[in-house]
């Protein structure tokens, strides 16, 4: 059996990471509401978030020209090693690496480095990164899988729609919602 998981919300706190994000604008005197109202904003572009794009383009925006880009980014990213789904990481490491993947969808640089910083990338045989949809990752690793049950943990329901299940018979799609833990230890 192989484990496809989403890093978002399901293996990471994505939500901490934004409270640091915000917290850390508080700090250089940028609004909440400017924050969140241009974080709103630059997600909509429709390109995959990036935190130093965000950071450049919003310090450019608010004349905060003392405070670089890349420091800011750091003092957010060094809060990434604690925001790591540790009960789901003992589930991970009883399954082994050579059986667990990581699909992720957005900012290929930023999306690595957010999983490099929460020292989880050596529970995984493979860490791949697609822009918008799994769509084509997924039915790849089903396809080298053709002999495996495929289990694919994601917390969005939209990763699961645009997938075509005659090419992956062989998978399972979990959603991980509250009750996510419950649902994948129905397969183990």
């Amino acid at each position: 059996m192989k484990f496809i998981f989403d890093f978002d919300d399901v293996l990471f706190d994505t939500k901490k990471l934004k409270e640091n994000i915000f917290r850390c604008l508080g700090e250089i005197s940028i609004s909440k509401n400017t924050e969140e109202k241009y974080y709103e904003e630059f997600k909509s572009m429709g390109t995959p978030f990036s935190l130093k794009e965000f950071l450049s383009s919003l310090l450019t925006r608010e004349n905060k020209k003392k405070d670089t880009t890349e420091d800011i980014y750091e003092k957010i990213m060094s809060l990434s090693l604690n925001l790591a789904n540790t009960e789901l990481l003992k589930i991970i490491k009883k399954l082994g690496k050579k059986n667990c993947y990581i699909v992720t969808s957005g900012d290929e640089e930023f999306q690595l480095d957010k999983i490099r910083r929460s020292n989880i990338d050596d529970y995984f045989c493979e860490i791949l990164v697609a822009p918008h949809s799994k769509k084509g990752i997924i039915e790849k690793i089903c396809k080298e899988n053709k002999g495996e049950q495929i289990i694919f943990v994601d917390d969005k329901i939209k990763f699961f729609e645009d997938l075509d299940m005659t090419k992956c018979p062989n998978l399972k799609t979990i959603l991980f919602d509250e009750n996510g833990f419950e649902k994948l230890s129905s397969v183990l």
